[in-house]
């Protein structure tokens, strides 16, 4: 009888614990969208193992401050934008990748006569943030013989897809699973040109970054996410209509045929087994990053990222 008391109390502290344990709390990179499909797959599937919370920031430039002060547990956050956070001092470490290709370049509207990119020679491009764009669509326009001078650079916010379409600008900064789509609905089909096409560094468009002390406090939990995450890429990939009905039922109001579109279209460039540890991607982006200023620092390539929280071939990819 005693024995059994002691196996009862101890399934009860067990229990007890399970229930105060702390959410995984995951910062996305902006506002909910169809590149966080299998982020919400994994999120139901581990209900009852793991709580997962999705914070939205209040601003694209928030996730990395956010996981670094420990504010959050993971963040979601660009390849570029991660490494120009460590150049300026932030405590963080990679540990995983969401959207393992680069999703950025430039869009211009079809019906302007921009059949290649050195057609942008005497336009305007309208770009958001500085300093990074401006390098790379110089970078872009020097690829395709274009002199950048030649070219002007407004700086028009994140009303980029109206600016276009108003004829305020002659291209924009877009990403390709979403605003050729977009401006394609409304009856303007465009042309877009991938930065890696034209000298830009092919990066991990969306990287899981931690407080490396997290990574070590919560380490069960981080690679319980991050095998969760592979796993349900692979689910959504082989099945779209239900993972994106998981993405529905956390986001019904995302149910339009823009979404829907851009999640087809972003279905083949999320990272395969979550996936993050080129070290050559690491390297060439680093060195492009530093030589054209947006970074201060060159960081030895193991120090940047870690794959033990990467799931074994056999957990699915």
């Amino acid at each position: 009888m005693r024995a059994k008391l002691v196996v009862l109390v101890g399934a009860a502290l067990a229990l007890s614990a399970a229930a105060q344990a702390s959410p995984l709390r995951v910062c996305l990179d902006f506002f909910p969208n169809p590149n966080h499909v299998p982020l919400y797959v994994a999120a139901e599937t581990l209900r009852g193992k793991l709580d997962v919370e999705f914070i939205v920031p209040g601003d694209p430039s928030d996730p990395v401050k956010l996981a670094a002060a420990r504010a959050v547990d993971l963040c979601l956050t660009p390849q570029m934008n991660y490494l120009i956070a460590r150049s300026e001092g932030l405590p963080l470490i990679a540990v995983g990748a969401l959207v393992g290709q680069g999703l950025g370049g430039l869009l211009a509207l079809a019906d302007g006569a921009m059949d290649s990119l050195s057609d942008l020679a005497g336009k305007r491009i309208g770009y958001s943030l500085e300093p990074l764009e401006p390098v790379l669509w110089r970078t872009m326009l020097r690829c395709a013989g274009v002199d950048p001078n030649v070219v002007e650079l407004i700086p028009i916010g994140y009303s980029t897809v109206a600016s276009l379409l108003a004829g305020s600008v002659d291209a924009i900064g877009a990403f390709r699973n979403f605003e050729p789509i977009e401006v394609e609905l409304v009856g303007r089909p465009g042309v877009f040109f991938p930065q890696e096409a034209y000298c830009v560094p092919a990066t991990y468009e969306l990287l899981f970054a931690v407080h490396p002390d997290l990574a070590t406090e919560r380490s069960e939990d981080l690679r319980t996410f991050v095998a969760a995450v592979a796993d349900a890429v692979s689910r959504s990939q082989a099945d779209p209509d239900a993972a994106f009905a998981a993405f529905l039922r956390a986001n019904p109001d995302l149910d339009g045929e823009l979404d829907r579109r851009a999640y087809a279209a972003t279905l083949p460039l999320y990272a395969g087994g979550a996936r993050h540890d080129g070290a050559g991607v690491w390297g060439t982006l680093q060195a492009f990053l530093f030589e054209n200023g947006i970074i201060g620092d060159l960081w030895p390539i193991e120090s940047l990222y870690r794959t033990d929280f990467l799931p074994l071939p056999e957990e699915g990819t």
